[in-house]
């Protein structure tokens, strides 16, 4: 339980309060009334510092994204003779185990598609986690961050590594023999990060004329 709130931040205090209890609860049973309460502080002090609940939401969201960028960060410099592909994979490993540590929040950040897209804190958030996944594939190919075939990559390594982290997450492996449980690495392993030549499209057989 959230000790009552007495001096400091009440700003932080809530979004502290209402990522807690997002680990107990679901999003529908979290209300700036009880996390008011759970403060001690009246609700229209809640709205000084947000000016409804969605409005909270989105910025928990985004600091969900900061927390992702920042365990990433850190387990890609964690060792000074990682290899690029090595901080590839550690970054992997770190988006995973947030996801797994944080269901409820990691569900939040990645909720209904376009929620929070308008806001630019949000955007802000989430594109810098994004970029850190980027100059791993830039250091593996020895290109810029910014050409197409990193940002092709980039978005293909972060599609296997969330959809890992997203079925880790609503129990989908856990049914699985231990030998059979897919690795991370491995899953980062079946992109071509190196290569900057584009997969050539599937080519089709031409439809019958009618």
């Amino acid at each position: 339980m959230n000790k009552p709130y007495h001096h400091g931040n009440l700003r932080v205090a809530l979004l502290e309060a209402a990522r807690e209890r997002l680990a107990h609860k679901t999003e529908l049973e979290l209300s700036l009334r009880d996390l008011a309460l759970s403060l001690g502080v009246t609700v229209n002090a809640t709205y000084r510092h947000f000016e409804s609940k969605e409005a909270l939401l989105m910025e928990l969201a985004a600091v969900g994204f900061d927390a992702l960028r920042m365990d990433m960060q850190a387990a890609t410099g964690a060792s000074k003779q990682a290899t690029p592909r090595d901080r590839m994979y550690l970054a992997g490993e770190a988006y995973a185990a947030f996801a797994q540590r944080e269901p409820s929040l990691f569900s939040l950040m990645f909720g209904r598609r376009g929620r929070f897209d308008t806001q630019a804190r949000f955007r802000e958030a989430s594109g810098a986690a994004f970029r850190v996944v980027v100059e791993c594939v830039a250091a593996i190919r020895g290109e810029p961050a910014n050409s197409p075939g990193c940002l092709r990559t980039s978005v293909a390594a972060w599609s296997l590594v969330h959809g890992y982290a997203t079925l880790a997450v609503q129990g989908y492996f856990s049914s699985l023999p231990a030998g059979h449980q897919p690795d991370i690495r491995a899953i980062v392993r079946m992109i071509d990060l190196e290569s900057p030549s584009p997969v050539p499209p599937v080519s089709r057989p031409a439809r019958p004329s009618p």
